[in-house]
């Protein structure tokens, strides 16, 4: 969703329009950008709009030779390659990622990942999550999942104190609108505020590649949840949260003594 806007990159080349936009193979992925994750983060799939009603992002009740488009809100039929083996249903919140991402909520891969009988290349991604949470877990106590673990109570403090900080912020820039927010603040460019004002207007995001964004503001995730290292998604107790966002979310643990 909105942290794919937010994030800045240059990309090299282009890809046709047509049906070759779909010769990658398309992968599963993981978000949970707060308050800008429709349907609040429940189980769900998120996909750039250019694969929507091809043969690897259509209803369930149509043909993959004759696809009909998605619905937001309805079931839709996910496949990640030619194959019908490779295809697997989940409801359809709208777009989002680059091409050949299929976003899934930490909710839907907590529900279906037990589930046998689903596409490998879906299977596969769980049991990568599964082990990351178990490499971590191993010698750290995730802190969203057992708060009650030698040294959590402070940290989770400290997250739960920068929300409420952000939280009068946010607040005042849903009431006046993001354009009159923006104007009050001025000349105070880290006040600054984008994306329905849950990201900073000015990016302070940048990797060792050079690649900037916006970060996603703590008051911006969801009761429970907690912005990750990078301001990329939001942590929750989720064990697929911990999993698929790995070191990201790994702020949120304390070592095991």
């Amino acid at each position: 969703m909105w942290r794919f806007l937010a994030m800045i990159f240059v990309l090299v080349g282009s890809l046709s329009m047509g049906n070759d936009v779909f010769a990658a193979k398309n992968m599963p992925t993981i978000y949970a950008d707060g308050v800008s994750c429709p349907n609040d983060c429940d189980a769900h799939v998120v996909f750039n709009k250019a694969h929507n009603g091809s043969k690897y992002a259509s209803m369930p009740d149509s043909k993959r030779s004759a696809p009909v488009a998605c619905k937001p809100g309805e079931a839709c039929r996910v496949c990640f390659d030619d194959a019908d083996d490779t295809c697997m249903e989940a409801i359809y919140r709208g777009g989002g990622p680059s091409k050949f991402r299929f976003d899934f909520t930490a909710s839907f891969y907590e529900a279906k990942c037990p589930e046998s009988d689903l596409p490998k290349t879906f299977s596969d991604q769980c049991k990568s999550f599964s082990k990351q949470y178990e490499k971590i877990t191993a010698t750290a106590f995730y802190c969203l999942n057992e708060p009650a673990a030698k040294g959590c109570a402070e940290l989770i403090a400290a997250a739960d104190k920068a929300k409420e900080a952000d939280k009068p912020i946010y607040d005042e820039c849903k009431q006046l609108g993001e354009a009159k927010f923006n104007a009050k603040y001025k000349g105070t460019p880290a006040m600054q505020r984008s994306l329905e004002c849950a990201y900073e207007m000015h990016g302070t995001g940048k990797n060792s590649k050079g690649e900037t964004w916006r970060r996603l503001l703590p008051a911006a995730c969801y009761a429970g949840s907690y912005v990750d290292r990078s301001g990329l998604d939001c942590c929750d107790k989720n064990k697929m949260s911990l999993g698929g966002f790995g070191s990201e979310c790994k702020i949120y643990t304390v070592p095991k003594t």
